[in-house]
């Protein structure tokens, strides 16, 4: 786990309402991860949450063992289940806290970057089909780097995967707050027990 997350430092640095919304945070991927878990087969359940800083700079810590580590390929449903697990700390912030913070900063970030390959590379994409985007916008396979002349002013094929990454990240963030929101009580007293506590596991 330290090589994923990084080292858990000592103690947390966090107080009062950081330390509450980090909670919330990590509860919400939590919820999110456990309601993908029940309805796909290749999830494992969240067996472990922290709100003691790491080393790598996360402030909290949701960890989901793999479910075998023998996996070699990702389902488009899995793809969207785990967009929405990464959108489910933010989720909870929508619901729970006065304001949005930059605490899902990198959550956003990989969850681009999933939706991102999904569309252009994995040819998952609904408005441009079974489709590998940068051999397309390079006119081949030996075109060179097709996504940077997309970022370069790709016209539609460009303007299309935006379109779709923002509405495979913008559907995660709405399916992850639904389930938090059906968990309303759930998620108030684990987070609860997360700012109190720290660590919570099982």
């Amino acid at each position: 786990m330290r090589a994923i997350a990084g080292i858990e430092k000592k103690r947390s640095i966090l107080q009062g309402t950081e330390k509450a919304v980090v909670a919330r945070h990590e509860v919400g991927h939590a919820l999110v991860g456990a309601a993908v878990a029940r309805l796909l087969d290749g999830f494992g359940e969240p067996s472990r949450l922290s709100i003691i800083p790491r080393t790598g700079g996360a402030l909290g810590f949701t960890y989901t063992p793999p479910k075998s580590e023998d996996r070699a390929l990702m389902f488009d449903c899995e793809i969207r289940g785990q967009l929405a697990v990464l959108m489910g700390g933010r989720a909870a912030e929508h619901l729970t806290c006065a304001a949005v913070s930059t605490g899902a900063a990198d959550d956003i970030r990989r969850a681009t970057d999933l939706a991102t390959r999904a569309v252009s590379e994995f040819g998952m994409s609904r408005l441009l089909g079974p489709v590998n985007v940068a051999v397309l916008a390079a006119g081949g396979a030996d075109g060179g780097d097709g996504l940077a002349l997309l970022r370069e002013g790709g016209g539609d094929v460009g303007r299309l995967v935006e379109r779709e990454v923002r509405e495979l990240v913008e559907g995660a963030l709405t399916v992850a707050m639904a389930v938090v929101a059906g968990n309303a009580a759930l998620h108030r007293g684990l987070s609860g027990e997360l700012q109190r506590e720290e660590r919570v596991e099982g």
